[in-house]
This record gives structure tokens, C-alpha cells and sequence, in this order.
């Protein structure tokens, strides 16, 4: 969730405050500067959950941002105003979904699922067309997110199962491959089968075993021998949806030394509380892996029938021990594999970690989730700390963080004025998280978190979706500036980018080797032979060899040959 607990004395000074909005050098800044946790399992010993009501009393101005969030929103009980699928009388249709015999053959089925509400109340029906007394009918118990998709769960007993129904929000429809709709229907000999009864559905894939562990916040996860399925128990308060101290830890203790100092008249000390500020109080990668708990998609490492690990608490630093996080390259399990491009590049959601360990970002910049990120206070789209293009130049320019003039490189260029902004080729969105509907393919939705670009090269010999492609791909894409984007096919965009970079590569070796031939006794020689290398440091500290700007990059090329050919000739 981000940072919430600001200095506070006793019970309220930050309750009627928006939380100050930071830029990323200045959480860079304060990463982990407390040192005072270094490990979350000692910091917060037995403490238990407390709920986010709790936090309310003391910090009410951040309990509203949060609940502002799409963290506060994963899971909510279902009701008129949250529901955003179709549920008047919609009928879905699965086309030659593969299904196992009991005798372990597959055979495909096409069956029909039928979306129905009664006043407040919304169901769907697995339909069984030859014999409608097969029908199944199934209330919906309870909704997962709205914003990308919105995904749905009944409920079997104490237990919540994923519904084979999934409604995406961009496209407007119901998607057609779903979730696993081939669990809810098994042969009988017809075209669409027989819907499963509720006491015949998977027990194996209740989201206790399955989703829970991140979709909920307070809850231990245990298998039930007896019933031979997973279970939920509340470890103190337990709620659903990702809340207060998913980030900030159990808070048991924190909210007993806050009442302890009320009754004193003392101010409680905000160094010396048993919760978790993750931009002061953690590291950089401490910061990261509260995100990687469930932005990284894995499964538990040593139990192999449950998702997610379990007990991992912000300060923790062994997340990779607890989970196994998936890759192409790492299994030969196409039902993991699919999920990455073939260089391990994310191309579903929820992998972010994946993508941003492979980053500088993360490896050499020292930043984290949260650098760029915030979940309280005034946020951009994305739960962005500034606009995106305010974000990166913050960083990517000759005075910022990462003393890199791309910024100056890139403005005045032809895509600059077109309206192309760092993160369309730095942050492609080459991953997806919907999947097709009745109403047309899956959209490019998910940003990859790399940080590097996917050339139209990549895409040739990998099949990764070029960052160049969301603009030039079939007919071109009109910029909201106005410009319409060129169509290219790969092969001319590859052409076009290693011509672009080999001409200006070209030039600098020619102007390298002028300078070469300066001599180093003349004092003026050496003076032009400086600001000529100046002039090239420009080009050579942007790193994108023309791409950024060609006609900038040539033009500072063209002066320090000038200035290059003075110093060699001491004309």
C-alpha cells in the first residue's frame, strides 16, 4: 500500500493531513534511513492483525487514499454499484473447450453460460442445451477487481471458487476462454456435455489454496486432512482485499503503544512503534518484495499444492526462498511458460517483479516499487508519483539522478512533437491481462517493467512485441497529438532503427579517429580536441545512437568534427 504513517504525536496529528507527495530522488533519498528492521519476523514477533478500521481513528486522511485504490478494492462483496459485467440475461459461449474423460482422453465441448440477476442478487448458469434439467445455477459470493477485468467467485460451504466467467472491462463483454471453464462441464456423450454439480466442482482450486493469499489481507491458510482441501482462519482481524497492513505489517502493537501513549499524554514515537513506514523504515529491496508477495507470479516453493507462500512480512528479505517464481526459462511447464516471452520478459500481468529485477533500475539505481509509485496522497494514473514524462526526466537528464542528457536528446525530435513519451518504447505494453471476448483479440494492456526497448529485432527473432508496434503495427496509430504514425512492417522498422544507429556510430569512429591524430603538446590543440569530445559525450552519454533524435545527434556529430579536424590541422 505504500507509505502511511507519517511522524504523529499521540493519536492525531495525522489524521486531518494529505500525505506529503515525494518525488522519486526524494525516496531515494530516505530508502530504509531508520535501518531499524532487519527482518520482518523478529520486528514484528506475535503480533496479529488488527483491520484497517483500526488505522482509521489515527490516520484518517491516509485510510481515505487507500481506500481511493484499487488495493482496496480487490475483493468486495458483490452489490449493484461495485458489479460491472453484463449480467441481464447474457448468454457466453465456450467454443471446443478441451475436457477430460474419465478414462483420461480429451474431448471438446461447447457449452453455453448464461448471466441472470434477481433484484440485488447476480448468477450465472452452465447450461446443458439437450437436457435443461442439468442446468446449474450458481450466485455470485463475491467480486475481484473492475478496473482491468472483474473477476467473480461463489461460494461452497466456508470456501470462495473461481467462476469460469470474467468480464473485461476495456472491451465491454464477457471473455471466452476465461477462467478454466473446462472444471465446470464433463462429458456425457453430447456436443456441450454436463454442467458439474456444486458438489462435484474442484475442490482442489478453491481460492483458499489458490488466490487468497493475495487477494486478502489477515488470514492464515491451512489444509483441512479431513475435508482435503484448503482453509481460511483470521490470524486476529482478517478482511478481504488488499489492505493497511499487507504493507505496513500486523498492527496489534502498534495500536496498543498508541493507545498506551494516549492515556499517558505522550507522544508516541514513530521510531520506536511496532509498524512498518516502508519508504524510511526499508530498503530498496525490502520495499520490492512486500510488492513481490503478489506482483510476481509464483507458487509456494515447498508446498505444491497451495499458490502463494505464506508469513512473509514487510522487512523481509527471503521471498525467492519462500516462492518459486515462474519463467520461460525456467520450467518446461507450458502452463508456466506461456506466461514470458522466450528472453523471460513478462506477457501476462501480474509479473512485475520478474521484469523489474532485470532492470538497471533495480540493479544498479538502487531504486524500488516505490520510487516511482505511491498509494496515498495525490497520484497519477498507475498510482504514479508525477505524470510519466515528469517521472523519468526527474532522473534522465545531464543534472538529474542519472546525469544521462536523454531528455535533452529527445526533445525537439519528429516523435517528441508527434506526442511519444519514454515509457511507450521504454515501458512497451507487450503483455496482456484479458483475453479474447466475442468482440474481438486480447489488447495490449499490461507495460512491461524492464525499462529496456523490445526492437522490432527482438520481435523478428523471438516474437516479442516490439515497442514500436503499439504505434506503426497495421494502419498506424493517430497520435492525440494529431500526428498519424507511419505504417511499418517489422523488417523496415528494424531497417530503419540500425540505419539510424550505424550512421551516427559511423560518424563518431570517424571523428574518434581525428582526435586521435591531435597533438597532445599543443595547448590549443587540446582545447578543440575537448570540446569536440564534449560535443560527442552528448550523443555517446544519450546511449540511443540517433533513435532519440537523429538530426540532433548528427548536428552535435557534425561540430565536433569541425571542432576535431581544427585540432588536428590548427586551423
Amino acid at each position: 500500500m505504500g507509505v502511511a504513517l507519517i511522524s504523529f504525536s499521540f493519536a492525531v496529528q495525522a489524521a486531518g493531513k494529505e500525505t506529503v507527495k515525494r518525488t522519486p530522488i526524494e525516496t531515494l533519498s530516505i530508502a530504509g534511513q531508520t535501518g531499524r528492521i532487519e527482518s520482518g519476523q523478529k520486528f514484528f514477533g506475535d503480533a496479529q492483525y488488527a483491520g484497517s478500521d483500526s488505522c482509521k481513528s489515527c490516520h484518517e486522511m491516509q485510510h481515505a487514499e487507500w481506500r481511493e485504490t484499487w488495493h482496496a478494492k480487490m475483493e468486495r462483496w458483490p452489490s449493484p454499484d461495485i458489479i460491472v459485467g453484463d449480467f441481464n440475461d447474457r448468454v457466453i459461449t465456450y467454443k471446443d473447450v478441451k475436457v477430460k474423460t474419465k478414462d483420461g482422453k480429451e474431448e471438446k465441448l461447447t457449452f453455453q453460460v448464461k448471466t441472470h440477476r434477481q433484484s440485488d442478487k447476480f448468477f450465472f448458469t452452465v447450461l446443458d442445451k439437450d437436457n435443461p434439467a442439468n442446468d446449474q445455477t450458481f450466485e455470485i459470493a463475491k467480486v475481484l477487481g473492475g478496473k482491468w477485468d472483474q473477476h467473480y467467485e461463489i461460494k461452497i460451504g466456508e470456501n470462495y471458487l473461481p467462476a469460469p466467467i470474467r468480464w473485461s472491462v476495456a472491451a465491454k463483454d464477457w471473455l471466452i476462454s476465461s477462467y478454466r471453464p473446462y472444471e465446470w462441464v464433463t462429458p456425457d456423450g453430447s456436443p456441450d456435455g454436463r454442467p458439474l454439480k456444486l458438489e462435484e466442482l474442484p475442490k482442489g482450486r478453491f481460492a483458499e489454496g489458490k488466490c487468497s493469499g493475495c487477494h486478502t489481507t489477515g488470514f492464515e491458510f491451512y489444509k483441512d486432512d479431513v475435508a482435503g482441501h484448503w482453509k481460511a482462519k483470521e490470524n486476529g482481524k482478517g478482511e478481504i482485499g488488499i489492505a493497511c497492513e499487507r504493507c505496513h505489517g500486523p498492527a496489534s502493537k502498534h495500536v496498543g503503544e498508541a493507545e498506551t501513549a494516549k492515556a499517558a499524554g505522550k507522544p508516541l514515537d514513530p521510531a520506536a512503534t511496532t509498524i512498518v513506514h516502508p519508504l524510511k523504515d526499508l530498503s530498496p529491496m525490502q520495499q520490492t518484495q512486500v510488492c513481490a508477495q503478489c506482483h510476481g507470479r509464483n507458487t509456494n516453493k515447498k508446498i505444491s499444492d497451495i499458490s502463494f507462500q505464506q508469513g512473509f512480512l514487510p522487512g523481509d528479505v527471503d521471498m525467492t526462498s519462500r516462492s518459486r517464481f515462474w519463467s520461460y526459462s525456467g520450467t518446461s511447464n507450458p502452463d508456466e511458460y506461456k506466461y514470458f516471452w522466450p528472453n523471460d520478459w513478462a506477457k501476462r500481468n501480474r509479473q512485475q517483479f520478474q521484469d523489474f529485477s532485470k532492470s538497471a533500475h533495480a540493479n544498479k539505481a538502487g531504486m524500488s516499487c516505490l520510487t516511482c509509485h505511491t498509494f496515498h496522497g495525490k497520484a497519477e494514473g498507475a498510482q504514479l508519483r508525477q505524470k510519466p514524462e515528469e517521472l523519468c526526466t526527474t532522473c534522465h537528464s545531464g543534472s538529474g539522478y542519472a546525469k544521462r542528457n536523454n531528455s535533452e536528446m529527445f526533445a525537439g525530435s519528429p516523435m517528441h512533437k508527434a506526442g511519444v513519451q519514454c515509457v511507450d518504447c521504454h515501458m512497451p505494453r507487450n503483455g496482456y491481462r484479458s483475453d479474447k471476448t466475442a468482440s474481438g483479440p486480447h489488447q495490449w494492456d499490461v507495460s512491461s517493467h524492464t525499462f529496456m526497448v523490445a526492437t522490432p529485432a527482438m520481435e523478428k527473432t523471438q516474437g516479442i512485441r516490439s515497442s514500436c508496434a503499439s504505434c506503426h503495427e497495421g494502419q498506424g496509430k493517430k497520435m492525440a497529438s494529431g500526428v498519424q504514425a507511419p505504417a511499418f512492417d517489422t523488417n523496415t522498422l528494424d531497417i530503419i532503427l540500425k540505419q539510424k544507429q550505424s550512421m551516427v556510430r559511423a560518424e563518431i569512429d570517424e571523428v574518434e579517429k581525428l582526435l586521435a591524430k591531435a597533438p597532445v603538446s599543443e595547448p590549443a590543440s587540446m582545447k578543440l580536441a575537448e570540446e569536440a569530445r564534449a560535443k560527442l559525450n552528448f550523443v555517446l552519454l544519450d546511449g540511443s545512437f540517433g533513435v532519440h533524435n537523429q538530426e540532433k545527434a548528427m548536428a552535435y556529430v557534425a561540430e565536433a568534427r569541425k571542432l576535431a579536424e581544427k585540432a588536428v590541422t590548427g586551423e
